[in-house]
């Protein structure tokens, strides 16, 4: 094992431990990595590894393979709390409204049994079981779509494999893998178990889905110390990791959810999500509707036994006890609402924002701090070198580079450290080439023709030779062809260049003045402590590949120590700086100087990164633990910084003000200098007074009032008051942040109440994402467990988009308090219609299948359609909803049920006593007209005015009578639809755009008249077609609707803090 990879492995170790399984309180209790082959064949005998020729090895016999598979089961990953379809349709089946509904069925059965005359108790039975199952099978359908987007973990697994069996390699199922399988991996090839290495022919494998690092890591097969753990062991091959180069043979030693991947699954699995604030209202309303529903229909079959003397019990039970559940029960609100999401939903995917959870972007609407990474959300995530400081002067791009290079006649700044004479341009860029794990990609026909020209002109050129940087000796040599320039630059241009975008950027500048690959073709590496954002730092330990024929240990070969890290770390752990006299000691003045150029750089918005360098005497001088501390053995020579510009994203300026008018905080997280992040700020606007940058050294307590840029090491000292300070403030910076520190703010956030809304890429921001109120995780530049942590998921990285979705959020609520305000108006003239039959013994006005078709088929259409409207033009300039506002509240009860319900009932009955004035039935003569008339075989009807009517006759007004009742209902809502387009706003201001709203209205009149006029559905409903004249009642309602609404916006508007106009504010 090289001491480079064990670095590499131990620090991907510590990661996962400090950050992930720490969190998720996972044990990994593997012990295989310790073992020697001759160990691990004793464990697994069955798999007969050939201890000389370990890839020979023959592997478990396919009868030994199905007796384990048999007693081990599958390889298969579940969720705990996974449920089955079966599971997942039963629970539909429990839901409070579904059941009464249900059981109402149930009750007209029974009815039916006792009396079978009553057949209108099976139509009504039969009509309520088809509803019951229409809900049940929606809602199974909505939550079986959003089930798809939970299995995040799912993309990493791959569906088959190779494995050796009996001596032969064959291709099977992954999830037919048992332990004791040797597996075989090549290149594309994800890992399909967990497996203990037996061979590995320059094994590659990417693990971004547990460190989060784009860059893959080097795997072997040598036996571990015990002090490694089995995440930091490199011959540990996990489930779910991608092999990108070379060959290995690997032993099975854990399959299913005994691998790590399923434990992490497991564990999260287990954890209840916390219900969204959407699912709590809606619990809440449906207890207040089922409460309010049974009690109302108590409390009127009791009346109406009453008036009856306890006559007709069954007759009225079924019109005074069933149908009053029914009427009160908003049968068609929770297909209204899951059709309200899933069209949120799909109107977001169109902008590549994905929901795990439904209901989770109205919980993004009442957000109020929003903490966003800088790169690639407030940036544009395209970074170019635009300085870079080398011998205590700045140089902007390459062009004054280049004239540089000219005057001190270095002819090839590729060729090999020991070679460069002391020239720190040379080291400067070797230091870039080396510690970036950006790669270069093949050139095309066209780019491998000015390559070779590029060698062939550099072979023919002077190269200079240099003995050491640390020498201090400058010689010089001849100047380039301009030729060899040009044809640099040609062979440049046709390279593709791949990587994390601050690599990408070092070595595309390196590429504009030497041939980075010529650089790294020069050294070997047998050291590494890679790049993260926790460390900040990247020691390299080279040595020539002239040497490496030499021992790590001769005294004659020269190792190198190349370091790139955050510069204000580096430097103060450097000990010489590189000048154009040579290497000199770090004084007073050129840490003054370094001060300057460092703070100048971050005071224009340009991130930096440093470059040191020093020649190794020995090698147990690095240790593995990869801190800043080991640096310090070294005589470190400091030899420049490279500044680099992101550029800020245009939409970043506008949605941040868009916030600002919404009243939600941003908070902007960056592992930049706070001199950086400062300049960052004021670039949109939001400028940063140079005392409120707040250091290490800084006085927190005396300056509470004046915070803005916050340097995250500190953080954790801070006390409660001045956390209390900080989030006050609209806009607030965290630099030098880690995972860590940002999982720390979101619970100081939460501490205090706040909605947060967090963005992460990685599988250190997991924690903070699980944390967060709503975890946004970014496709782009995302790893698989940021996206099982998150909520939602945004496939571009764009502050705009959480604009987006907080807009989408507060206008899903918006509209669904208006279509439950819409829906709710006609329970109380559905109630007044029945009701009218035991209170006064009028015949009721609408029979049980009116009320389910009105509810059902009748009112759908405008309930959806009020999903589509457009957001009021104030939805952004107001702020989050405090965490006590109800989505169905006690105004909005007041509203639909008192005001519009009374407005509409009114009507209803006035078109509903007309049809009786037109056959001359006065009101004395309905009276208590319920009990003897109205109904087959029932009494003739003789009227105060002469008129005689027989029970048909009787029974044709009845019919009528109830259609003009549902005439009315139904016209009069179609006015309130309009009015239920706003909240706030004048409808005439409004206007509208909605043509969904248009066609749902035409929709809902044709289907009024085909129920009202359509022979067969007449008879079903009980009805028949009225006097024409009943169609003009819902005009006066209308008009009466309309000044309604419009006086109580108007006082919205005029007086929004009066208590009493508070009641009439939904």
């Amino acid at each position: 094992m090289t001491k480079g990879k064990e670095a590499n492995m131990i620090d991907v170790s510590t990661i996962v431990h400090n950050h992930l399984l720490k969190e998720l309180e996972l044990e990994c209790n593997f012990f295989e990595h310790t073992l020697t082959l001759e160990q691990l064949n004793d464990l697994h005998p069955l798999s007969r590894i050939d201890l000389e020729h370990p890839e020979c090895s023959k592997g478990l016999n396919k009868d030994e393979a199905a007796s384990r598979l048999s007693i081990d089961g599958r390889n298969v990953i579940f969720a705990v709390t996974s449920r089955t379809a079966t599971k997942l349709l039963l629970k539909q089946f429990s839901h409070t409204f579904r059941l009464m509904l249900l059981t109402a069925a149930l009750t007209c059965f029974i009815i039916y049994a006792l009396d079978t005359t009553r057949f209108i108790e099976v139509c009504l039975a039969i009509a309520l079981i088809i509803v019951f199952f229409i809900l049940c099978g929606v809602s199974y359908w909505q939550e079986q779509n959003a089930k798809k987007n939970m299995q995040c973990f799912q993309s990493m697994m791959t569906t088959d494999c190779y494995v050796i069996r009996a001596a032969e390699r064959m291709r099977i199922n992954v999830s037919d893998i048992v332990i004791g399988d040797i597996v075989y991996l090549c290149p594309g090839a994800r890992v399909p178990a967990d497996l203990r290495l037996i061979y590995t022919n320059e094994l590659k494998l990417d693990t971004s889905w547990i460190t989060g690092e784009l860059e893959p890591l080097d795997f072997c097969d040598t036996t571990v110390s015990k002090n490694v753990t089995a995440l930091g062991a490199q011959n540990i091959a996990l489930n779910g990791c991608l092999c990108t180069n070379g060959t290995g043979y690997g032993v099975t030693i854990r399959t299913g959810n005994r691998t790590i991947i399923g434990k992490i699954v497991r564990v999260t699995s287990k954890q209840k999500g916390v219900p969204t604030r959407l699912e709590l209202e809606h619990k809440r309303f449906v207890n207040v509707i089922s409460t309010l529903a049974v009690t109302m229909a108590t409390i009127t079959f009791l009346i109406g036994l009453l008036l009856t003397d306890f006559q007709h019990i069954t007759n009225t039970f079924v019109n005074g006890f069933l149908v009053i559940i029914i009427a009160n029960i908003p049968q068609g609100l929770p297909i209204t609402l899951g059709a309200a999401l899933a069209i949120v939903a799909r109107r977001l995917a169109k902008q590549n924002i994905f929901m795990k959870r439904l209901d989770i972007v109205e919980t993004l609407g009442t957000a109020t701090v929003v903490m966003c990474d800088k790169t690639g959300i407030f940036t544009l995530n395209d970074i170019t070198v635009s300085d870079l400081w080398y011998q205590l002067h700045s140089f902007k791009g390459t062009e004054e580079l280049k004239a540089k290079q000219k005057q001190l006649s270095v002819t090839d700044l590729s060729v090999p450290l020991s070679e460069c004479n002391n020239d720190s341009l040379i080291a400067l860029f070797t230091v870039m080439s080396i510690c970036n794990k950006a790669h270069l990609e093949p050139l095309n026909s066209r780019g491998i023709y000015a390559w070779n020209m590029v060698n062939k002109l550099s072979r023919a050129s002077n190269t200079i030779t240099i003995q050491s940087l640390l020498d201090g000796k400058v010689s010089r040599g001849k100047i380039s062809d301009a030729e060899v320039e040009r044809t640099v630059r040609s062979a440049f241009h046709h390279k593709v260049i791949t990587g994390s975008e601050n690599e990408v950027a070092l070595l595309k500048y390196v590429e504009e003045m030497a041939n980075g690959e010529r650089i790294r073709r020069n050294y070997e590496i047998v050291f590494e402590v890679p790049f993260n954002r926790q460390r900040r730092f990247q020691i390299v330990i080279v040595r020539q590949r002239s040497d490496t024929s030499s021992s790590i240990n001769n005294d004659n070969m020269k190792l190198y120590v190349l370091v790139k890290g955050a510069p204000e770390e580096l430097f103060a752990h450097c000990k010489l700086l590189a000048t154009k006299d040579g290497s000199v000691e770090i004084s007073d003045h050129f840490i003054a100087q370094f001060s300057e150029a460092y703070m100048k750089y971050g005071n224009e918005g340009k991130s930096c990164i440093a470059f040191a360098i020093a020649e190794l005497k020995e090698l147990n001088l690095i240790e593995s633990s990869g801190s800043w501390e080991c640096l310090n053995r070294l005589d470190l020579c400091f030899l420049g910084m490279a500044a680099m510009y992101d550029p800020p994203r245009d939409t970043a300026l506008k949605s941040l003000q868009i916030m600002k008018n919404a009243g939600i905080k941003c908070f902007m997280v960056t592992g930049d200098h706070p001199s950086t992040a400062a300049a960052v700020a004021g670039h949109f606007g939001l400028a940063v007074p140079r005392t409120s940058i707040v250091s290490l050294n800084a006085e927190m307590e005396k300056k509470p009032n004046v915070l803005s840029v916050i340097h995250c090491e500190m953080i954790e000292t801070l006390s409660d008051q001045v956390w209390d300070d900080i989030l006050k403030q609209e806009f607030v910076v965290f630099a030098r942040a880690t995972p860590s520190h940002k999982l720390f703010i979101v619970k100081q956030c939460r501490r205090r109440g706040e909605v947060v809304a967090v963005t992460g890429d990685g599988v250190l921001d997991a924690p903070a994402l699980k944390e967060a109120n709503v975890g946004i995780a970014m496709e782009a530049i995302g790893n698989a467990f940021a996206k099982e942590a998150a909520d939602m998921v945004y496939t571009e990285s764009d502050v705009k988009h959480i604009v987006t979705s907080i807009k989408e959020g507060r206008l899903l609520y918006a509209n669904l308090k208006k279509t439950i305000a819409y829906t709710l108006a006609h329970m109380l003239p559905e109630l007044c219609a029945v009701m009218l039959a035991f209170v006064i013994g009028f015949p009721i006005g609408l029979s049980s299948l009116q009320v389910l078709s009105i509810d059902l088929i009748t009112e759908i259409p405008p309930s959806i359609a009020l999903t589509y409207e457009a957001g009021e033009k104030d939805i952004m300039c107001r702020p989050p909803r405090k965490s006590t506002a109800r989505l169905v509240s006690k105004a909005l009860l007041l509203y639909s049920y008192i005001f519009i319900g009374g407005i509409i009932s009114a009507g209803c009955f006035i078109a509903y006593l007309f049809v009786f004035w037109f056959y001359e039935i006065t009101l004395r003569d309905l009276f208590h007209s319920n009990t003897n008339h109205w109904r087959p075989n029932a009494e003739i009807l003789s009227t105060s005015t002469g008129k005689h009517y027989t029970a048909e006759i009787q029974i044709l007004i009845h019919e009528q009578a109830k259609a003009a009742w549902h005439i009315t209902l139904v016209m009069s809502q179609v006015f309130h639809f309009w009015l239920c387009t706003t909240r706030r706003i004048s409808i005439f201001k409004h206007g509208t755009q909605n043509i969904a709203a248009v066609l749902a209205l035409l929709i809902e009149i044709c289907i009024l008249n085909f129920l009202i006029y359509m022979p067969g559905v007449q008879q079903w409903l009980r009805v028949t077609h009225p006097p024409a004249f009943v169609w003009l009642f819902c005009l006066p309602v209308g008009i009466v609707l309309i000044i309604f609404n419009e006086t109580r916006k108007w006082l919205i508007r005029s007086y929004p803090t009066s208590n009493t106009v508070r009641a009439l504010k939904w």
